[in-house]
C-alpha cells in the first residue's frame, strides 16, 4: 500500500525518544522503543514496550531510528555487534519533519499539563498527576528546591560570589560591550541517601524532596535542566524517573554534568570540580570520586583526568543505572550555562558564565600535557574541520578558499589532547564552525585571532566567546539563518555558509556579518 507506515522502533527512551515520538508519531508506526537501560527493558513508553537491544532479532520492523545522544556509540552498536543492516538504522535528525495540526495540539496539551503539574501545589496539580501518570508509573513527582538555595544542606564555602562579567560573541565588524553578572559561589553541599546518576545534576532525597542545580545568573522559566532521571521541572515540583533499585554506595564526592558525550561540558563543567576537591577539608579525605565511566573511555577526557593529579579512588558510575549515596558531597560547578530550553532558544550572554580562576586552571593542566610536543611543524592557521552528523554545511568550499591562505583543517577529534592543546597554541589564526571544539581555545595564546560562524537564531551564545576574552583571543563571529528558533533542531540542522566573507575577514580584518543561507 502506497501510504503504508513504516514499522519503526525507536532508539532512546529519554528526552531524546520522548519528543521524537511526539513529533512523528503521525507520520510514523512506532511499534517499540529500545533502550540499553535494563531498569526500563520491557515497561512501557506511550504504551509502547522498551525492548534491550539483544531482542531485536526476535522483533519485525522496518527501521530503528536513534534518538539518544549516545548516536555515535549506538550506531555501531546496532550495525556492528548486533548485525543489523545499515540501511535501517538512522539517527533521528534526518527524519525530521512538522508535526500535523493534531500532533502539535496534543504536544501542547501535554506540556502545559506538565506546567500545571509543577507549577504551585494543590488540587489542580494533585489531579493531574493522578491522572497523566498511574500509580505503578517509575516517574514520580518531588518538591524541588534549587541547589542554591539548599542552605540547610552547605557544609563548606570553597570561593566567595564576586562581581564579575560575561562577554558576549562580537559579530565581525561590530564591538559587544561584556554583561555584568555576579559569579555565584562555588560551595560543597552534603546529602544523606541521595539518589543521583552519572549525567545529571539531580539528587532525589527521602520524604518525597528533589534537589537540582540551576545557572544562577541567569533565572528564566524557559531553562530546561531535565537530563538524566529529571523528566520535567517547574516552580514547585520536578518530575523524576525513580528506577527499582538503585545501587547503593556509602560515601562519595559526586563529580558530574548535564551530559556526558560533549567535549565543552566536560572540560568546562565536569573536570573543573576537580580543582576543588583538592579543597576539600580534611574530614572527607577517604570519600572516592563518583564519576561517569565515560572518563575513562573518552582519551582526551582521561588525559585530562589523569593531569588532575587526583590520587583518590574512582567510582565509575554507569550510564544506565542509578546509585544512592548514603553519604553524598556535591561541588557547584565552578563554570556552568544552560543546556537545553522550553522552546526555542535565544540566548543572553548571562546564560553562561565561566570564572577566571577556574579557566586558569583548566589552562595550565592542559598545557601541561603539551609540553613535549614539537611546534616546529603544526599550522599557525588553522581550520577547524567538523565530521559526523551534525550541522552540515559546505565545508568543502570554504577550505578549498582557506588552504592558498595557508590553513590547514585540522579534526580534533583525530589529534590525541597533548596535539589539541599544542595546535591551539601554536596557532596564530583559528577559523571553523561553532560546536565542542572550540573549547580548546582555554588553550590558544594571547593575541591570537578567531572566527567562528554561529546561527543568528541563537541570540548571543557566550560560551566561546567569554573563553576567548579570559584568554586574551581575539575571536569575532558570522552568523547565519537557521530558520529554526528550536533549541534541539538548532543543535543539528543544516546551513551554508558565504565564503567570500570568511576570505574577506581574512584578507581585510573587517567585513559585515551578514547572514547566510539555510539548507
Amino acid at each position: 500500500m502506497a501510504n503504508k507506515k513504516n514499522r519503526t522502533l525507536i532508539f532512546g527512551t529519554g528526552a531524546g525518544g520522548v519528543n521524537f515520538y511526539r513529533n512523528s508519531r503521525g507520520s510514523l508506526d512506532v511499534i517499540g522503543f529500545v533502550d540499553n537501560n535494563r531498569e526500563k527493558q520491557g515497561q512501557a513508553l506511550f504504551g509502547k514496550v522498551i525492548y534491550a537491544p539483544a531482542r531485536l532479532s526476535e522483533l519485525v520492523f522496518d527501521q530503528i531510528i536513534i534518538a539518544s545522544d549516545y548516536y555515535q556509540e549506538i550506531y555501531p552498536q546496532l550495525v556492528n555487534e548486533l548485525a543489523i543492516s545499515a540501511d535501517k538504522v538512522s539517527v533521528f535528525f534526518h527524519h525530521q519533519t512538522k508535526p500535523g495540526l493534531f500532533q502539535r495540539l496534543r504536544s501542547r496539551l501535554e506540556q502545559f499539563g506538565y506546567v500545571l503539574l509543577c507549577r504551585r501545589p494543590g488540587w489542580v496539580s494533585d489531579l493531574l498527576y493522578t491522572h497523566m501518570f498511574a500509580a505503578n508509573s517509575d516517574v514520580k513527582r518531588f518538591a524541588l528546591q534549587w541547589l542554591d538555595e539548599a542552605e540547610a544542606n552547605k557544609v563548606h564555602v570553597f570561593r566567595k560570589a564576586q562581581a564579575g562579567s560575561v562577554q558576549g560573541p562580537h559579530d565581525v565588524g561590530r564591538e559587544v560591550p561584556a554583561t555584568a553578572i555576579t559569579v555565584p559561589e562555588v560551595a560543597l553541599y552534603r546529602f544523606a541517601d541521595g539518589q543521583v546518576r552519572s549525567i545529571s545534576r539531580t539528587v532525589i532525597l527521602p520524604a518525597g524532596r528533589l534537589i537540582n542545580e540551576r545557572v544562577t545568573t541567569a533565572i528564566i522559566d524557559s531553562a530546561d535542566y531535565s537530563t538524566g532521571h529529571l523528566v520535567f521541572h517547574g516552580d514547585a515540583f520536578a518530575l523524576a524517573r525513580v528506577g527499582t533499585a538503585p545501587e547503593y554506595l556509602e560515601r562519595g564526592v559526586l563529580v558530574s554534568g548535564g551530559t556526558e558525550t560533549n567535549y565543552y561540558h566536560w572540560v568546562l563543567e565536569i573536570l573543573s570540580q576537580l580543582q576543588f576537591v583538592r579543597e576539600l577539608p580534611g574530614e572527607y579525605d577517604a570519600y572516592p570520586l563518583l564519576i561517569s565511566e565515560h572518563s575513562q573511555s573518552i582519551p582526551a577526557i582521561k588525559a585530562m583526568l589523569d593531569a588532575m593529579g587526583i590520587t583518590r579512588p574512582l567510582v565509575l558510575l554507569k550510564s544506565v543505572a542509578s546509585y544512592c549515596v548514603g553519604d553524598l558531597l556535591m561541588i557547584s560547578a565552578p563554570n556552568n550555562g544552560i543546556f537545553n530550553y522550553k522552546g526555542s532558544a535565544h540566548c543572553q550572554p548571562n546564560y553562561n558564565f565561566s570564572r577566571p580562576e577556574s579557566i586558569g586552571f583548566l589552562r595550565e593542566k592542559g598545557l601541561s600535557l603539551a609540553a613535549e610536543i614539537d611546534r616546529t611543524a603544526l599550522p599557525k592557521r588553522v581550520f577547524l574541520g567538523r565530521k559526523g552528523f551534525l550541522r552540515p554545511y559546505n565545508q568543502a568550499e570554504i577550505l578549498a578558499c582557506l588552504e592558498p591562505l595557508g590553513f590547514e583543517c585540522v579534526y580534533m577529534e583525530e589529534q590525541d589532547i597533548h596535539h589539541q592543546v599544542a595546535i591551539m597554541a601554536n596557532a596564530d589564526i583559528i577559523v571553523g564552525p561553532t560546536g565542542a571544539a572550540w573549547t580548546n581555545i582555554i588553550f590558544a595564546s594571547p593575541g591570537a585571532r578567531a572566527l567562528c560562524w554561529m546561527a543568528e537564531e541563537i541570540g548571543a551564545l557566550s560560551c566561546y566567546s567569554n573563553l576567548a576574552d579570559i584568554v586574551g583571543v581575539d575571536m569575532n563571529y558570522i552568523r547565519y539563518q537557521a530558520n529554526t528558533v528550536a533549541s534541539r533542531e538548532l543543535y543539528y540542522k543544516g546551513y551554508s555558509i558565504d565564503a567570500e566573507a570568511v576570505v574577506r575577514w581574512l584578507t581585510i580584518g573587517e567585513v559585515d556579518s551578514r547572514p547566510g543561507h539555510s539548507r
